[in-house]
């Protein structure tokens, strides 16, 4: 309970701190700009300023990129109800029933109460936040390394097998990102392995290679999108709604944050399937289901509420555990990292003050949001019409510069390139660039644990991984590749029944 009030205490003492508070303005209108923007998303947008926070304190780092986080969720949700296009899928049920309010003539409506989710979410979800990573820390006293290497092997096989479709190419990304994990020097011998060039005696860059896997192949990706805007109206117009409406939808947005700062603790899970959760959840509970499709407005306010909320339970296992919650929870780690933190149940005890910065974060966008959110919806809109390959080219510009600023390293840029194009590959063929980044984070911790737990057992596997909590978290992992391996045989299987029935009705069709 201390850790709790003292967190907040901390938190509403930063924003004594101008600077900081002028960097999270421009973290909003960032993050903000990059949900608005198909195509570029959370990831792309951590991406780019990941580069930029190196030379930052950690705490300024910190809050700033959850501030960024938090702001693609609210800008995502612009063009999805005013064009009908979600800035990111975690939107994708608030184009359906926001554009139908919209072309109904209800855009202030359908805007308005997309503000009040997001605001109300984003808010609640922070003490949810609190109370969830607060009882994580206690974990600090029984974690020796066998318990942490049960930790690394979760975070991996979360993300691999809850957020592919197949998990054998999954398990073959999170290999290839672990492979990479063994270049350099030797965790415990110190002897140098696999560096074929003199670049790599140190070991692969961890920023270089997760950004360009994560960041500079979506902007590759995003290059061979195009999209047709149609006539927007430059002179469109919205009134706030009533606040009956607003009271109305309440039930909605507190059932959505709930489950989606939930969901979103769940490793491997994220804004997207909260706000379907979310979503289904509220049409069950519904007076009125049959508006769901059609201009619900409990549809926007539940979705809304629920991917906003799920920034902050995102959070929670990546501060809690160092277990990221999501790919973009990658880029934090890799950020802590750079500065020189280890993640896990530890990192709360030797580095509170990170805690504190991410209250802040959290804290300062929602209060940004509340204030700034509505008048900029109508800029917003605008902004999504201009010259994408412009935005595009220069998010490629600031990588390049950002990541040879770090070093000041040319070899540094050809890795983030070469790996761009590596994950641009991986991604066109369903294999996840996730799952490797966060291998290659992981892998270095996941070996040191592995080998220091099995000295500390007597290098007895058996006594090693029945710890109790080393063979609950082992547990765990198996218990969710099994998930996804069963979730892929569904899939191969329902895939094989379409094509029969395709082929079928070709064969038929050439017969008559």
């Amino acid at each position: 309970m201390d850790l709790f009030v003292t967190s907040l205490t901390e938190a509403v003492k930063m924003f004594g701190d101008p600077v900081l508070l002028l960097l999270m303005v421009g973290a909003f209108l960032w993050g903000a700009i990059a949900g608005a923007l198909p195509g570029i998303g959370p990831n792309l947008a951590i991406g780019v300023a990941l580069p930029f926070t190196f030379g930052m304190d950690p705490v300024y780092a910190v809050a700033f990129l959850v501030a960024i986080n938090c702001a693609c969720s609210f800008g995502n949700s612009i063009p999805a109800i005013l064009v009908g296009v979600p800035g990111t899928t975690s939107a994708f049920l608030t184009a359906i029933d926001g554009y139908a309010l919209h072309k109904q003539g209800k855009s202030g409506l359908a805007l308005g109460v997309q503000f009040y989710g997001a605001v109300v979410g984003q808010f609640i979800s922070l003490f949810f936040f609190l109370a969830l990573v607060v009882p994580l820390s206690g974990l600090r006293y029984v974690f020796l390394a066998p318990e942490m290497f049960s930790l690394y092997f979760l975070g991996m096989t979360a993300i691999v097998s809850i957020s592919d479709e197949n998990i054998l190419k999954g398990v073959a990304a999170t290999a290839f990102g672990l492979a990479l994990s063994l270049v350099g020097r030797d965790p415990v011998s110190s002897v140098t392995r696999f560096a074929y060039h003199v670049e790599l005696r140190e070991g692969i860059q961890v920023v270089p290679v997760c950004l360009g896997l994560l960041a500079v192949s979506e902007l590759f990706r995003s290059m061979r999108q195009s999209f047709t805007w149609g006539e927007l109206g430059a002179s469109f117009s919205a009134k706030f709604p009533p606040l009956k409406s607003l009271w109305r939808v309440t039930p909605s947005v507190l059932m959505g944050t709930c489950i989606g700062t939930f969901v979103g603790a769940i490793p491997g899970l994220g804004g997207t399937q909260a706000a379907f959760i979310s979503y289904q959840q509220s049409k069950l509970w519904s007076k009125h289901p049959e508006e769901y499709g059609h201009g619900s407005i409990d549809g926007v306010a539940a979705n809304e509420a629920a991917q906003n909320a799920s920034q902050s339970g995102e959070m929670v296992p990546t501060f809690g555990l160092g277990v990221p919650g999501s790919s973009t929870m990658v880029l934090l780690l890799a950020a802590l990292l750079i500065h020189g933190f280890v993640p896990g149940p530890m990192l709360i005890k030797t580095a509170p003050k990170l805690l504190y910065a991410s209250v802040y974060g959290l804290l300062s966008i929602t209060l940004i949001m509340a204030l700034l959110g509505w008048p900029l919806q109508f800029y917003l809109l605008k902004v999504v019409t201009l010259d994408r390959s412009l935005i595009l080219t220069g998010s490629v510009a600031l990588c390049i510069v950002g990541v040879f600023s770090f070093n000041r390293s040319v070899f540094d840029v050809f890795l983030m390139i070469l790996f761009g194009i590596v994950g641009y590959i991986m991604r066109r063929y369903g294999y996840s660039v996730a799952g490797a980044s966060l291998a290659l984070i992981l892998g270095d911790g996941l070996e040191t644990n592995l080998r220091l737990g099995l000295l500390l057992c007597d290098k007895n596997l058996i006594r090693f991984l029945t710890r109790p909590w080393t063979a609950l978290f082992v547990g765990i992992s198996f218990a969710l590749l099994i998930y996804g391996t069963i979730g892929t045989i569904k899939l191969a299987r329902r895939a094989a029944a379409v094509r029969r029935q395709a082929l079928a009705a070709h064969l038929a069709s050439k017969a008559a």
